[in-house]
């Protein structure tokens, strides 16, 4: 079905994964503002990508190992506003490392991060959400080498794998600078985390929270406020 945004629509049917509130939250929350390059890792249907080509003057390539999410990706791309900006690959993140010059100001991604959890019948949700094919210490390898000495990388995962993943980041002399702990609402404990890493330890890190819902079916002001330039509820 198509996903329409304020700026732009998506189509997700054929993608691993669909339009989902993760992804919202982290294009929203991520600033790309000064960017000339960005790269979204697993890019899906597409939707990280046009919503960080909403936000700047970038040019925006996107990847992911599936074909048909690629394709569909592309499709999304060339009916947005900057199309003339976006660019797809259907390619691994290996892949397309060993062929890509040059480095990126800001890497953006919604990574696979059900460790150890049951395989579901379909394998290309399996692509989307299993580390199978891209571990976490080789998507953090990787994003080390394509990440310029100045640039971000922006993701989400789990608060229970928080501090594996920034272990491994770690490892890589990356270092988060700014969190955003996430509740559906304010009595739960959090479910996510959003986080902005940086090749330097030396910024000190910010930390935030913000809650979903303030009751069943009522979004709160603050995620509101967040998500307004994409859609209105």
């Amino acid at each position: 079905m198509a996903f329409r945004f304020r700026q732009f629509t998506v189509e997700d049917q054929h993608s691993t994964m669909p339009v989902g509130t993760d992804a919202m939250l982290l294009g929203a929350w991520t600033q790309p503002a000064g960017a000339k390059r960005i790269l979204d890792i697993g890019t899906g249907c597409g939707v990280l990508a046009l919503m960080m080509a909403q936000r700047s003057t970038a040019a925006v390539t996107a990847i992911d190992i599936d074909a048909r999410s690629a394709a569909e990706a592309g499709l999304n791309f060339k009916q947005s506003p900057w199309s003339e900006r976006l660019q797809c690959h259907g390619l691994s993140l290996q892949d397309f490392q060993q062929s890509q010059p040059g480095t990126f100001d800001l890497i953006i991604c919604n990574p696979p991060f059900f460790s150890g959890s049951l395989r579901s019948p379909s394998l290309k949700r399996n692509l989307a959400r299993h580390e199978a094919e891209l571990t976490h210490r080789g998507l953090l390898a990787s994003v080390r080498e394509l990440l310029g000495e100045a640039g971000a990388f922006a993701t989400v995962m789990p608060s229970a794998l928080w501090e594996p993943f920034t272990g491994e980041a770690a490892i890589q002399e990356l270092h988060p600078v700014q969190e955003l702990w996430v509740r559906s609402f304010a009595r739960k404990p959090p479910l996510r985390v959003l986080a902005l890493f940086r090749k330097t330890g030396k910024v000190a890190n910010i930390r935030q929270e913000l809650v979903i819902f303030d009751v069943p079916g009522k979004f709160s002001t603050e995620y509101l406020e967040l998500t307004a330039e994409f859609h209105s509820f």
